[in-house]
């Protein structure tokens, strides 16, 4: 049985966000992610279709790229440690991507030519037969070496998949989450519905608090920069 060689246009979120800055022919940098971000949520905003597996990378992209946009628009705000470290990952991340994205066309090149292989000459030979004729460096416990750091790194990156994996938050059952509270309390505030939730849930809650505040659902309150969303029920008194 052959293999046969096939390929589909791929747009995962680090595709998406690579393909942005190379248009505006930018650097992969930390200002470059500032600059592409209002792009990216366009894209994100009216994709017809994203493959709900990969719709949690789009949203965790999208909120890096905010906090990044947040802080090129606001010098004087300060940013704790993980978020520091989310925006230098996220960078990094695109970085290394964009070299194997260079790398990936050569193999096809390759691989489309049936250039798939490069063999010693066996210089032993007068007929110069290719043959696997490993370098006098290479052993067989150096294999064995390679072989078990590569499947302890593949071993490695699925147990983190495994702990990253949570729950998928809807929505719309935080949007009837907030609006029941409403209607019990009359007033709740942004600090209150996010009391010992996880960061991915706070992050429904708050998109929750603008959809309703758009559709005029509820009002919202802040009485100075940085202070808690206070929420209030739009129907009159």
């Amino acid at each position: 049985m052959s293999y046969e060689y096939k390929t589909e246009k791929f747009q995962g979120p680090l595709e998406k966000l690579l393909e942005l800055i190379e248009e505006k022919k930018l650097p992969v940098s930390e200002i470059s992610l500032a600059e592409v971000t209002d792009d990216f949520l366009k894209y994100l905003e009216q994709a017809e279709k994203i493959d709900f597996t990969m719709l949690a990378d789009f949203i965790s992209v999208a909120s890096k790229l905010i906090l990044i946009k947040s802080k090129s628009l606001l010098p004087d705000l300060t940013l704790n440690e993980e978020e520091e470290a989310d925006i230098k990952d996220l960078e990094r991340r695109l970085a290394l991507y964009q070299e194997f994205k260079t790398a990936k066309k050569n193999f096809e090149t390759l691989w489309l030519s049936k250039n798939i292989s490069h063999p010693r000459q066996y210089l032993g030979s007068l007929e110069m037969v290719k043959v696997f004729y490993p370098g006098g460096k290479v052993t067989n416990d150096s294999l064995v070496g390679a072989l078990s750091r590569i499947s302890d790194a593949v071993r490695k990156l699925s147990e983190e998949t495994k702990t990253i994996r949570e729950k998928i938050i809807s929505l719309e059952e935080k949007i009837r989450e907030v609006v029941a509270r409403v209607k019990e309390v009359g007033e709740t505030s942004l600090g209150k519905l996010s009391e010992a939730k996880t960061k991915s849930e706070i992050i429904v809650i708050f998109l929750a608090i603008l959809h309703l505040a758009r559709e005029q659902l509820v009002r919202l309150e802040q009485g100075d920069n940085f202070s808690d969303i206070m929420i209030q029920s739009s129907s009159p008194k």
